[in-house]
């Protein structure tokens, strides 16, 4: 979803990035959810912790 979001602000470029626009809010959904579910850092280690590699 975050890969989808950004390209679409890419594409949209300063449009993007106006409110009430549809790809702003999703866009900051989709970031609001990737912080709260953890950095892909964290999210790695604890992969590689839990398979023990």
């Amino acid at each position: 979803m975050e890969f989808c979001a950004r390209e679409a602000m890419q594409i949209l470029g300063g449009l993007g990035y106006m409110r009430g626009n549809r790809v702003e809010r999703i866009y900051r959904e989709v970031r609001v959810n990737a912080i709260g579910g953890g950095s892909e850092e964290i999210m790695r280690d604890l992969a590689t912790r839990q398979y023990g590699l």
